[in-house]
C-alpha cells in the first residue's frame, strides 16, 4: 500500500550505519570536539574485527569444504 510516503531502507550492517552517520552533519555537529572522530575511528576498528572473524557458523558449513 503506497500512500505517498517515502520510507528509508535502515543499514543492515555497522559498516553502513556507520557510512550513513558520516553524512549526516546533524548528528555529527551534535558531537563535541573530535568526539566523532574518535567514535567513527574505535566502530570502524570494530567492524573491521568482526569481518575478520570466524565465527561457528563459518566453521561448521566450510571446514569440510576444506582439502
Amino acid at each position: 500500500m503506497d500512500d505517498g510516503k517515502q520510507v528509508k531502507k535502515l543499514p543492515m550492517s555497522l559498516g553502513e550505519a556507520l557510512n550513513c552517520l558520516a553524512s549526516d552533519q546533524v548528528i555529527k555537529s551534535a558531537l563535541p570536539g573530535k568526539m566523532y572522530q574518535v567514535y567513527d575511528q574505535y566502530k570502524r576498528d570494530e567492524w573491521e574485527r568482526f569481518l575478520a572473524t570466524t565465527t561457528n557458523w563459518d566453521l561448521e558449513n566450510y571446514l569440510d569444504c576444506l582439502p
